[in-house]
C-alpha cells in the first residue's frame, strides 16, 4: 500500500502575513501616513482657522495702511518722493504683524498635545518619535507656506486698491514679477517661523514658556542687542532670526538700511539654520524624554 504524503505548506513570507519588509519604501509610506494624520489634526482644530483668520485680517489692514502712512509722509515732505511697491507692503505686514498670528497657529500644534495628554495616543500611532515630529513640521510648514502665498496676494491687492488711488499721490506701484518674488519670500519666512516655533514648543512642552522663548528670539533679544549701541551688538542682532528674515525679505521699506545687515541669500540661510536648530532641539527632547 502506497503511503500518501500531503504537500508541504510553504513558509509564510512577510508579504503573505500582511506586513511590509523594512526599507525606503516602507519608511516613505509610514511618513506619508503620519503626514496625512497630522494634516487632519491641524485642519480639524479651531485654533488653526482662528489664527489664519487673524493673519488675514492683519495683512488686509497693515499692508495698505503702511502704504498710506508712507504716502502721507512723502506728501508732507518728511520722506523723499518715491514709488511704493505694493508687494513690499505685504512683506512689511508679514514681518511686523502677520508672523505673530502664524505663531499662534504653530504653537498649539505641539504644546496642546502635551497639555491635553493626547501626545501619548499620537506616539502609540507613530512609535518612531522623530518621524512624528517630521510629519508635524512638514504638515505645518506646507500649510503655512500656502497660506503665506495667499496672504501676500491679499496684502498686495489691498494695497493697490486702497493706497493706489490717485487721491493718495499715486505712489503705489504694482509689478507682477516683483509681486511673485515677494510672495514667495513672505511665504518662506512664515514657514521658517512656524517650524522654529514648533521646535521650541517641542523642546519646552509648555505654551507659555515656548511663546516667551519665541518672542525673545524674534524680537526681545535682537532689540536688546541693538540698544547696546555697539558694533558687536548690531552684528549679533542682524544674525538673529528676525533681522535675518528682514534681510531675506530684501525690502528697504520693511526696516531700512543697517550697516551689519546680511545679503538676502545669507539672511535666508541664517533664518533656515535657526529653524533647523530649533527643530533639532525639539526632536532631541522628544526622543530622549518621556512624553
Amino acid at each position: 500500500m502506497t503511503a500518501s504524503t500531503s504537500p508541504t505548506s510553504p513558509t509564510p513570507t512577510a508579504a503573505s502575513r500582511g506586513s511590509r519588509p523594512p526599507g525606503p519604501a516602507r519608511a516613505a509610506s509610514d511618513l506619508a501616513a503620519a503626514l496625512s494624520s497630522e494634516w487632519v489634526k491641524l485642519r480639524s482644530v479651531r485654533s488653526t482657522w482662528w489664527g489664519l483668520a487673524a493673519a488675514l485680517l492683519l495683512m488686509g489692514t497693515v499692508a495698505p495702511f503702511a502704504a498710506l502712512s508712507l504716502a502721507s509722509n512723502m506728501a508732507n515732505g518728511d520722506l523723499p518722493s518715491a514709488d511704493i511697491p505694493a508687494s513690499e507692503m505685504a512683506l512689511y505686514a508679514t514681518v511686523w504683524a502677520v508672523q505673530f498670528a502664524i505663531i499662534a497657529v504653530a504653537l498649539p500644534s505641539v504644546t496642546a498635545e502635551y497639555s491635553s495628554g493626547s501626545v501619548r495616543p499620537s506616539l502609540q500611532a507613530v512609535p518612531t518619535r522623530l518621524r512624528l515630529l517630521v510629519a508635524k513640521a512638514a504638515a505645518l510648514a506646507m500649510t503655512v507656506f500656502v497660506a503665506g502665498l495667499l496672504l501676500a496676494g491679499v496684502g498686495t491687492l489691498a494695497t493697490v486698491l486702497v493706497a493706489g488711488h490717485p487721491f493718495f499721490g499715486g505712489h503705489v506701484v504694482f509689478d507682477a514679477g516683483a509681486a511673485v518674488a515677494d510672495a514667495l519670500r513672505a511665504a518662506a519666512y512664515l514657514a521658517a517661523v512656524s517650524v522654529l516655533t514648533l521646535g521650541v514648543g517641542a523642546a519646552l512642552r509648555s505654551a507659555a514658556a515656548a511663546l516667551t522663548c519665541v518672542f525673545m528670539l524674534l524680537m526681545g533679544l535682537p532689540v536688546m542687542l541693538m540698544l547696546l549701541g555697539s558694533e558687536l551688538g548690531l552684528y549679533l542682532a542682524c544674525r538673529m532670526p528676525f533681522f535675518a528674515g528682514i534681510s531675506f525679505a530684501d525690502s528697504p521699506f520693511v526696516l531700512g538700511e543697517l550697516d551689519q545687515a546680511l545679503s538676502p541669500a545669507a539672511g535666508g540661510v541664517v533664518l533656515a539654520c535657526w529653524a533647523v536648530a530649533a527643530f533639532a532641539a525639539g526632536a532631541t527632547v522628544l526622543v530622549r524624554r518621556d512624553a
